[in-house]
């Protein structure tokens, strides 16, 4: 039985307990070093070398400015289940060109299960999943 105070934003909110206190640009993370992120938990988390050379590589200079760290990845409620999404003409953009994936929108790049698989294994610590309703 529900009681008056549980309700599904604040299950939901502490579900994301992973999102980043703040973002960080790519270009920040290469120049400063300095390769870890606050979460809303209070847990400091590491970004690998490896997955800023690998997000690096697939990103023009101008992308490297725009891309924020830790990617998004979001539940997309829209589309059948175990449909995931990134959002955002940059992180779409390279998360798109990271997987083969081909984008049909500008802004946004869908994608399911073993795609995410893939990426959570190329960059365990550069990407959060976040379920939003």
């Amino acid at each position: 039985m529900f009681d008056g105070s549980m309700n599904t934003e604040k299950i939901m909110g502490n579900m994301n307990f992973n999102v980043p206190v703040a973002k960080r640009s790519l270009l920040d993370y290469i120049d400063n070093g300095n390769l870890i992120y606050e979460t809303r938990g209070g847990v400091t988390c590491s970004i690998e070398q490896s997955e800023i050379d690998l997000l690096s590589e697939n990103c023009t200079e101008c992308d490297k400015m725009k891309l924020k760290l830790p990617v998004s990845i979001v539940t997309d409620v829209s589309g059948p289940d175990g449909v995931w999404r990134v959002d955002g003409i940059t992180e779409s953009h390279v998360i798109a060109k990271i997987l083969g994936r081909t984008q049909f929108k500008e802004d946004s790049v869908r994608f399911y299960n073993p795609d995410l698989a893939k990426l959570r294994k190329m960059l365990p610590n550069s990407v959060v999943i976040l379920f939003i309703l």
